[in-house]
Parts: C-alpha cells; structure tokens; sequence
C-alpha cells in the first residue's frame, strides 16, 4: 500500500433521477440481493472485492473525468435491485445524472494507515442493498497516483476485475468504450430467457447428486481438517507463485500434450496434491467459470457458473492420466444460466452452499488491454468456518494461486501442505517438460509464513 494523499470518491444521483426500469435482473444478482434482504437490515458483513492500479502521474481532475466516464457507461453500476413480495425491482439512473462527490481524507506517512481507511470505506459503501455498490479511492504518492476500486459481489467478478483497469486507462486516454458493455442488463434479460428453456435437466443434475451424494448430502469440503467449529471464524489468506513465464509454457505444452488445457492441468495437480497429503482417491469441488456469452465478452457484471468436479486420484498416479479426468470434467460443463447458484438449488430441490472452491482465470485473454504486472486483486475481510476458496490465474508473469480458509493452526498447517504439494507437483511437471512420469510426493512440510512467495497474512 503506497503512502500518500488519500482520496475517496463516492458516486452520488439526486433521488428524483431514479426511473423505473422493467428489465429482469441477472439470476446470481438476485439471489444476492434476496439473501442480503433475508438477513436483514441490522446485518453488516463485507462482501465486496476490488482491483487497484497504478495510473502514473494523472492530476486529479483527468482521473476524475475518467472515473465519471466509465461510470456513465457502465449501466448495470447505475442500476439497484429492490427486494419486493415474489420479486425485485430494478431502478435506473441515466448516465447524466451520476457525477462523483470528493472527499480529501488527508495526507499519510505509512502504507498501513492509508490501508485501513480504505478498507473501512469500502466496507461502509459497498451493501448489497443500498447504491452505489461501488466506490473508488485514490492516493497520491511519490510516483504518481494509485487507483483502488471497490464494489459489492453482486455487481463485479473476476473477470470485470481483470477488464477494470485497461478500461480506466483507456478512459484517461479519451478512448471510447466497447458498446457492449454498457448493455450487462440486456446480457441478464437474455439470461433469464435462455434459462426458461426447457434443457436436459436429469443430465445436468446427475453429475451434482454425485457430487453431493460423496459428501453425504453437503457440498464437498477441503480434504484436510480445518479446525474450526460451527461458529464463524475470521479467515486468512495465502498467496503463492507456482510457476514464472518460461514454466508455465512448459507446464501448458505438457498438459496439450496429455490431452488437456493448462486448466485441466492444474486442477490435475490439485487433485495429485490431494492424494499426496490427504489419501483421499478423489478431488471433489466446485468450480467456477465465466458465462459471458461472446457478445458480452466486455460486460462488466457478475456472470459466473457453478460446476460440480471429481476427479479420481491416488498416489502414485500419473499426470497425463490424470490430465485426461480433469479435461473430462471440464469438458462437462453445462451453459451458462443453468450453471447459475439459484438454477442449481432449484434443479436439485436443495439450497446449495458451496464449501471448497476452485477458480481459474487467464488474464492475457479479457477483453481490451491486459492488466499490468502490478494491477492486484482485492476481497473484504471474510468470516466463515469451512469455507475454503482457492484461485489460480495465469498471467505472462506464469501463474499464482490465492487462497481463503479459516483462520485456525490445522487449517494454517494443511493449506500449507497442500499448496507446498501443488507448487512441487507443478514445477516437476513443468521440469520434466513431458506429461508421461509419475509425479513424486513430496516431504508435505507445511510452508513457513514469510519464506519468499509462501504464505503470507
């Protein structure tokens, strides 16, 4: 976090500007929405994530301009959903009515400071249930001027994430932006119409029952034991490079090799990985992937989908076979609006809470420019006892993984094995340069907080 002048921007409208909009909202925007609304007004719990860029030496008021821009031409950013009996209804800004309010927080000498009063607001003004669902800070340092955006779930993923900063840069640059995406909520009213076409629901359904039915009846959980009970607990991060530029190429070429994609080979790993430390013959999880359909390739939104995953693994197992379960599964994935989290309880009669998760993301393949190598992704703070959310991206630097898990001494302890087992199962694959050898275990010591790339708080 860079030291410096701290600025916060708020998008603000006059409340006469809200006009009734009759377009259906997205299907993940909703049951968002309706839980935020069945916890609650007195229920506070951040949810947000964000992404922060560094935008060099632009004075104040370029970015401002900038910011209001692209703002005006995100429309889903000027529209909220507002529970109702049986519904939610969707009011709509016009892009002249929104214009950002300043706020000059003052001048700090160290990093820590200037990261607390970003998260504070972000946690403040980023609710489900309330507009704007995001807001902006900016903090003028030495070498210029960083940008930090935060926004509820319910609005952004990854993917936008990924897309925010090239479109910000390009906005500083006066070039317009792609016209799809400004039209994410004719994307949702889409979605809604293709959901409600009648589709091969026992097929998409079997492999979810398996899944379910292995975790006797629950969504799968970490393989190792978390230590933590019912109550929620505060979670931890962990970051780790797995492999650079050169190794990633080798680790993708090996996983063509093996009839696979980069991403089927990674899950591979995982699913060795699990073997190693855990004894488990199989890795079960939920995936998630991008749904955009291809026209909306560059609609900011929440456009993501549920898939269930199983891959069989033992130790002792080799990559290649191992590539070839998991390019099977990926293989399976359903469309996009039956992947939805509400599509998949309704299909199943079950209200599905997702336990151990996994997420790949290729960042050189968004639309528009590619983030920089410094450009981070953020997430609030999060409180939970079994969750545990891993995210793997691949980027030209090579890829890294991004972990959440509670924050207990057994789950520190087997996330660290289990990411020490990935990295290692990884790297002798990349080493080897073919797919064919058998991935040996590793010593499975957990991975000191502190050592290089490891884990870290």
């Amino acid at each position: 976090m860079p030291a410096g002048r701290l600025v916060f921007w708020t998008p603000t409208a006059a409340v006469t500007a809200w006009a009734d909009d009759a377009r259906p909202p997205a299907l993940n925007h909703e049951h968002h929405v309706r839980a935020a609304a069945g916890r609650g007004p007195g229920h506070v719990a951040p949810g947000w994530i964000g992404v922060s860029f560094a935008v060099g030496r632009a004075g104040r008021q370029r970015i401002g301009v900038a910011l209001s821009a692209w703002l005006r031409g995100c429309e889903h950013l000027r529209s909220r959903l507002i529970p109702a009996p049986g519904r939610c209804v969707r009011r709509t800004l016009p892009a002249s009515a929104v214009s950002l309010r300043q706020e000059e927080v003052g001048t700090f000498a160290d990093g820590a400071s200037v990261r607390r009063q970003i998260e504070a607001f972000f946690d403040r003004n980023t609710q489900p249930l309330g507009w704007p669902q995001m807001v902006f800070a900016t903090v003028e340092g030495t070498d210029g001027t960083t940008v930090f955006i935060g926004a509820d779930h319910g609005v952004v993923d990854g993917y936008t994430l990924a897309m925010i900063p090239g479109q910000i840069r390009d906005a500083l640059d006066g070039r317009a932006q792609d016209p799809f995406g400004q039209q994410s909520l004719e994307c949702a009213a889409e979605e809604r119409k293709l959901g409600g076409v009648p589709s091969a629901e026992p097929e998409l359904a079997a492999p979810w029952r398996s899944l379910l039915d292995g975790a006797r009846g629950r969504t799968p959980a970490f393989p190792l034991p978390l230590g933590a009970s019912e109550s929620p607990n505060a979670q931890r991060s962990a970051y780790r490079w797995l492999l650079d530029g050169s190794a990633t190429t080798r680790f993708a070429t090996a996983s063509r090799a093996a009839g696979g994609t980069t991403a089927a080979g990674l899950l591979a790993c995982l699913a060795l990985a699990t073997a190693r430390v855990s004894g488990e013959r199989c890795l079960s999880l939920i995936s998630l992937a991008n749904t955009r359909p291809r026209k909306w390739r560059s609609a900011p939104g929440w456009f993501v989908g549920l898939h269930p995953v199983r891959i069989p693994a033992v130790p002792g197992a080799d990559f290649a076979g191992t590539v070839v379960l998991a390019a099977a599964e990926l293989r399976r994935r359903g469309p996009g609006p039956e992947s939805s989290l509400p599509h998949i309880s309704r299909m199943l009669r079950t209200e599905i809470h997702p336990r151990f998760v996994v997420s790949y993301l290729d960042v050189r393949r968004v639309a528009g420019r590619p983030p920089h190598p410094q450009d981070a992704m953020l997430r609030s703070r999060i409180h939970s006892p079994a969750e545990v959310y891993v995210w793997l991206t691949r980027s030209d630097r090579g890829v890294h993984l991004s972990a959440r898990f509670p924050d207990t001494p057994l789950a520190r302890t087997g996330i660290g094995r289990f990411v020490q087992a990935v990295a290692h199962t990884a790297t002798r694959v990349a080493e080897n340069h073919q797919a064919s050898p058998t991935v040996p275990s590793p010593a499975g010591r957990p991975v000191p907080q502190g050592e290089g790339d490891s884990l870290c708080a």
